[in-house]
């Protein structure tokens, strides 16, 4: 090997472990306080219908909103975060919601993506905290290409991946960090009352 094809592989690998050690400023998993979503509705798919049946001719119309479950712990064992001190608490204080439309579904719900969305929610160390997200309100479904096609009995259903990204940040810290998290959705016209 030559001089020169030596010096190329130095640079190359001092370039390969120089993006290695780098991360995004808003990366949640270097920060004392790990904070992240253990789960959206309780693991499960949401089924957002149109309106629901409550009696014979009667019907309710729904928004949707589900429960999210997070759970805070230090970076590592070496950290000690005494109850009720500095960085011992996450706050949640906003949210995204993207919406990823799937075979179907109609292109215009990212017209009804979300853009710091407020919550508040406090996560202890060691502790879980838990929240309620809006997914889809009224002015979402009484779009006419959200519920035509679900009112149409030949029409099937349609779905969409529902990516959501939480905001916040330590207690005595105002850095803010990014928590990912989702689920899907799958959209139908009338449910039953249940």
């Amino acid at each position: 090997m030559n001089a020169r094809m030596i010096f190329a592989m130095m640079i190359l690998l001092l370039g390969s472990l120089a993006l290695v050690g780098c991360s995004s400023d808003n990366e949640n998993e270097g920060e004392r306080l790990v904070c992240e979503v253990e789960s959206v509705n309780l693991g499960n798919p949401l089924i957002s219908f149109y309106m629901i049946e409550v009696g014979e001719g009667d019907y309710s119309f729904p928004i949707d909103v589900v429960p999210v479950v997070f759970r805070a712990r230090p970076f590592s064992s070496a950290i000690v975060l005494p109850e009720d001190a500095a960085f011992s608490w996450f706050h949640i204080t906003s949210y995204d919601l993207i919406w990823h439309p799937g075979a179907g579904c109609p292109e215009e719900i990212t017209d009804h993506n979300i853009t710091d969305g407020y919550c508040d929610i406090l996560v202890e160390s060691g502790e879980e905290g838990y929240g309620s997200i809006l997914i889809a309100d009224r002015l979402m479904k009484e779009e006419p290409w959200f519920w035509t096609p679900l009112l149409d009995p030949t029409a099937p259903s349609y779905s969409a991946n529902c990516e959501l990204i939480f905001k916040g940040h330590e207690s005595g810290s105002d850095r803010v960090v990014e928590i990912p998290g989702g689920m899907y959705v799958t959209f139908y016209g009338v449910g039953l009352d249940d």
